[in-house]
């Protein structure tokens, strides 16, 4: 560690992990283990947030199902336009 209090990765490590310069990092202290856990973490916008709660990713990963065991419906560009109505 530098005087600074700064941390040093190793190019392999970070090459292995994907981060690069920017990368944000969530740091985590483990007393227990006397260590430090790093995460990669990715902010969002609040009104974005919606797509990641429990609930739509479940529906989505029902809808992902249902695509790939071939539970799918074709719609014409009329179809969706009745749809609006």
């Amino acid at each position: 560690m530098h005087g600074s209090g700064r941390l040093t990765v190793p190019a392999s490590v970070r090459k292995q992990l994907g981060l690069t310069e920017g990368t944000e990092l969530e740091i985590e202290v483990d007393a227990e283990k006397e260590a430090l856990v790093l995460r990669r973490v990715v902010y969002l916008r609040l009104e974005d947030a919606w797509a990641y709660t429990p609930e739509h990713r479940e529906l989505l990963e029902k809808a992902h199902k249902d695509s790939k065991e071939g539970r799918v419906k074709r719609l014409r560009e009329e179809d969706l336009e009745s749809l609006g109505n």
